[in-house]
């Protein structure tokens, strides 16, 4: 039986690796139950490290732990172990009851940033600071180096930016931002196929407008295009690479949090 120092050893691995996994412990317990304090270890494949006790409960568990983990969210579970109708019921004749907290570490944010110049640096310094893992494309090797890029988990570099673009893999929760010298619009109908979680481009309201009208034209949704943050960022005046990072950030984090944007100060008090 696994102790928990090995399961908090594998969490570790897992939370350096940036991979999603939840915690499940019991936290409380009545009657008759297969364990009364125990923790697990749930990946996201459902493969699991340690035990709750088993049985039909510990499935039950691990079925929430995965719903857990799409969701984005930690709960406090209630297990009934009896064949009653009740909600809370996993068909069981043990008659006691537990209470498992499933603890959510989510994975690590993904940043993909298609364009080395100096706002891609910038930009790369203040993602890898607030915890995303970065990747680099561009189709100029001394641009996209290690040298600049020391944070950067990936670099994909070809002379053709479109093949480089094909190298990135498949990940519908990473986030892309376009940032290019030369190549923005290449760079956009290239990742409109792919996956994606947010999709932001830098350009003129105006440059932008052109874009979406002559991707429109090609047959490119127009939902699909609505869902694409262009201009990018929040509105901070940002002038300088540093500033513009600081807002593609802000706008990036709101998004995946489903947040507002607004002022702190202007939400009504409670």
């Amino acid at each position: 039986m696994m102790d928990d120092a090995g399961i908090f050893a594998e969490a570790a691995r897992l939370a350096r690796s940036g991979m999603r996994f939840a915690l499940a412990g019991i936290v409380a317990a009545s009657g008759s139950t297969p364990r009364s304090k125990a923790r697990m270890l749930v990946r996201s494949d459902a493969s699991t490290l340690g035990t709750i006790g088993g049985g039909i409960v510990e499935s039950k568990v691990i079925v929430d732990a995965l719903e857990c983990m799409r969701l984005k969210k930690s709960r406090l579970a209630r297990y009934d172990l009896d064949s009653c109708a009740g909600k809370d019921s996993v068909g069981m004749l043990c008659g006691g009851s537990m209470e498992v907290f499933i603890d959510v570490v989510p994975a690590r944010r993904k940043l993909v940033i298609v364009g080395a110049g100096h706002v891609g640096q910038a930009l790369a310094k203040l993602a890898d600071f607030a915890g995303f893992g970065v990747s680099i494309v561009d189709e100029r090797k001394d641009m996209a180096s290690a040298e600049r890029f020391p944070m950067a988990e990936s670099l994909y570099c070809n002379e053709n930016l479109v093949e480089a673009l094909k190298g990135l893999p498949f990940d519908p929760e990473a986030s892309i931002v376009i940032a290019t010298h030369a190549d923005d619009e290449r760079a956009l109908r290239a990742l409109l196929v792919k996956p994606w979680s947010y999709l932001g481009m830098m350009g003129s309201r105006r440059k932008v407008l052109t874009l979406m009208d002559t991707l429109r034209g090609e047959g490119f949704s127009p939902d699909l295009l609505s869902k694409v943050r262009a201009p990018i960022g929040l509105d901070i005046e940002a002038e300088t690479p540093e500033e513009i990072a600081i807002s593609i950030i802000a706008e990036i984090l709101a998004d995946a949090n489903q947040a507002s944007g607004d002022h702190l100060a202007q939400r009504p008090r409670q």
